[in-house]
C-alpha cells in the first residue's frame, strides 16, 4: 500500500528550526522537514484533499508550498492536485558530491585568501559537531550545525554567487546526508576536520583548505552511498 503524507511531527520543538510563523511557512516547514528526514519517503504522494485539512491551509497555499519544494527538487507534480516526494539516486549523490567538491573546495580556498580574524572567529563558533548514531532525534541538530559551518565558510569567501551555489547544493543533499549518519561518524574526528580547515584559512593556505574540504566531502559521499543501499532506496 502506498504511503500517504501525515504529520504527527507538527507541534514538535524541532519544527522551530524552520522559523515557521504563518500557515504557509508552517506547512512548508513541516513538509520539508518530513522529506529531509525521510519520514516522507521518496514516492510518497502529497494530496491536496488530505493535506489542506491536515495542515490547516488553503488549496492555493498548498500549491504554492509544493511549487517551492519542487524548485528545490524535493517534490515533483503528478497532476494539478497531487505532488510526489522526489526520488534520489546513486547518480544524484555522486553528482551532488562532485559539485560540492568543486564549489566548496573553491569556497574554502577563497576564504583562506580573503578572511580576517573576525571571519575565523565565526567559523570557530560553528565548527563543533555532535550527534548520537542511531538516535535520530539528534541528527537534525547535527545537520544544522554542519550546514552552518559550510555556509559560514562560503560567506567568508566573499562571493555572493558562490555562497548561493554552496547553499543550493547543501540543501539538495540533506536527505542522503541524514541517512548517512546511521553508519556512524566520529564527531570528534569530524570536528577536528572542521578545525583543520579553519586553521588553513587562518594561516592563509588556500590549496590546503581546498584539499581538506574535498577530502571531507569524499568521506561523506562514501557514507551516503553505503546508507543508500541499506535504506532500501537502491
Amino acid at each position: 500500500m502506498q504511503q500517504r503524507a501525515t504529520f504527527p511531527l507538527r507541534g514538535r520543538k524541532a519544527t522551530e528550526s524552520w522559523s515557521v510563523r504563518t500557515p504557509a511557512q508552517r506547512a512548508y516547514g513541516d513538509l520539508k522537514r518530513g522529506i529531509l528526514t525521510c519520514r516522507l519517503a521518496p514516492g510518497t504522494p502529497l494530496e491536496e484533499r488530505c493535506l489542506v485539512k491536515e495542515l490547516g491551509i488553503a488549496p492555493m497555499v498548498f500549491h504554492n508550498v509544493c511549487m517551492r519544494l519542487a524548485q528545490e527538487e524535493l517534490v515533483r507534480p503528478e497532476n494539478s492536485k497531487t505532488f510526489v516526494v522526489a526520488h534520489f539516486t546513486l547518480a544524484d549523490i555522486r553528482e551532488l558530491c562532485e559539485l560540492r567538491r568543486i564549489v566548496e573546495g573553491q569556497s574554502a580556498a577563497l576564504a583562506a585568501e580573503r578572511s580576517g580574524p573576525s571571519e575565523v572567529a565565526r567559523l570557530l563558533a560553528v565548527a563543533e559537531l555532535r550527534y548520537e548514531p542511531g538516535e535520530r532525534r539528534t541528527y537534525e541538530s547535527y545537520l544544522r550545525m554542519n550546514t552552518a559551518f559550510h555556509r559560514q565558510l562560503a560567506l567568508a569567501a566573499q562571493n555572493t554567487r558562490l555562497e548561493a551555489a554552496v547553499s543550493s547544493v547543501i540543501g539538495r543533499i540533506q536527505r542522503p546526508l541524514y541517512l548517512g549518519l546511521d553508519f556512524g561518524l566520529d564527531t570528534e574526528e569530524a570536528t577536528a576536520e572542521h578545525l583543520m580547515i579553519v586553521d588553513a584559512v587562518r594561516r592563509r593556505r588556500p590549496s590546503l583548505a581546498a584539499q581538506l574540504m574535498e577530502s571531507q566531502i569524499r568521506s561523506a559521499e562514501k557514507r551516503m552511498i553505503e546508507a543508500f543501499g541499506d535504506s532500501g532506496f537502491a
